[in-house]
């Protein structure tokens, strides 16, 4: 006689405070192992919808982790935990040694993450701001802020004012400066429509330029082109690429212009150099700072392809402690 047993969800329950890479990791790593022997059996990690009231105590009520961190505040007033709702503040209150901080700061950010939308420059910033919120600075161990896009925007709110507010309220950004990116800038010419990534490139430069290395960190984070092929390096060197001598020299007139609006509303000093800044010249200045090469960093052991860069560990290691290095930097200045 065969028995059939249909199972649709596995659940396993974290108590105990991880960083948000590692709760993904873990998920992750759980839902491949199982999806080998039974591909329709879910795995999914949960949390305790309320505080325990003892360290042997069972949680009344479970909640998906996947949940939490997929949620819009903007989008609704609130999210059922059980016969409990709940809003936003409550939730990051609640849920804080879990998840990352979101939404505009008045306070500001230890470190800006400005890049193009693509599969590896995405996956390098999520699995960074992921890495960093799990991180503490000062005498009060409080927890590292960053920018990142997805988390922080507000919907309703011009956007381009938003992330050039960020900036300026910033100890420093890491820009990722890629192969893909610098493409989609072949383009450009004097009258193209403001590009964003170009916007946040010089304005960085002109933060840099009136504050100087000692209150204001830019630390790029640069990747040739992304091998796949048996034998082919993971990344090769963006320089050797020839990418950067074949951007154009015009001077983005309609992203200069959004730019020159923004720092005279804000009563910021506008240098001479902002009418002058080629798009191949705010690439060359971005990459004079002293970045990070990923063809040095990722292991060529890793495998290739979107998924081995976006997973590596050597990158996301040094990429961390050299940018925490230059938090500490500002921060003592």
């Amino acid at each position: 006689m065969e028995e059939h047993v249909e199972a649709r969800c596995l659940r396993f329950d974290v108590f105990s405070s991880s960083p948000t890479h590692i709760m993904h990791r873990m998920e992750k790593l759980a839902g491949e192992v199982i999806g080998e022997c039974m591909p329709k059996l879910r795995c999914f990690v949960m949390l305790p919808a309320a505080p325990l009231p003892g360290p042997r105590e069972q949680p009344p009520h479970l909640v998906n982790f996947g949940m939490l961190m997929r949620r819009r505040p903007t989008w609704c007033d609130g999210v059922w935990l059980g016969d409990e709702c709940v809003d936003d503040v409550q939730i990051q209150t609640r849920f804080s040694a879990w998840l990352p901080s979101t939404g505009l700061r008045e306070e500001g950010y230890d470190v800006f993450f400005s890049y193009r939308q693509g599969k590896v420059d995405s996956s390098v910033v999520e699995m960074l701001c992921d890495h960093l919120s799990g991180q503490s600075l000062g005498r009060d161990n409080r927890r590292v802020e960053v920018f990142w896009d997805r988390i922080r925007l507000e919907a309703g709110k011009m956007f381009d004012e938003s992330f050039m507010e960020a900036m300026v309220k910033s100890a420093g950004v890491t820009p990722i400066v890629s192969l893909a990116a610098l493409e989609r800038m072949g383009g450009i010419d004097e009258k193209s429509p403001v590009d964003n990534v170009l916007l946040e490139w010089m304005l960085a430069l002109e933060i840099l330029e009136a504050l100087g290395n000692e209150r204001f960190f830019i630390l790029p984070i640069m990747f040739g082109r992304i091998g796949s092929g048996v034998g082919e390096d993971p990344v090769s060197n963006l320089f050797a690429e020839g990418v950067i001598d074949r951007l154009p020299e015009v001077v983005p007139l309609t992203t200069a212009h959004r730019l020159r609006e923004f720092l005279l509303k804000r009563g910021m000093a506008v240098s001479d150099r902002l009418g002058a800044r080629t798009v191949r010249g705010v690439v060359q200045d971005l990459t004079k700072s002293m970045g990070l090469l990923a063809w040095d960093l990722v292991s060529r052991h890793g495998g290739g392809g979107c998924v081995g860069v976006s997973n590596d560990a050597g990158l996301y290691e040094q990429s961390c402690k050299s940018i925490m290095e230059c938090i500490r930097r500002v921060a003592r200045e």
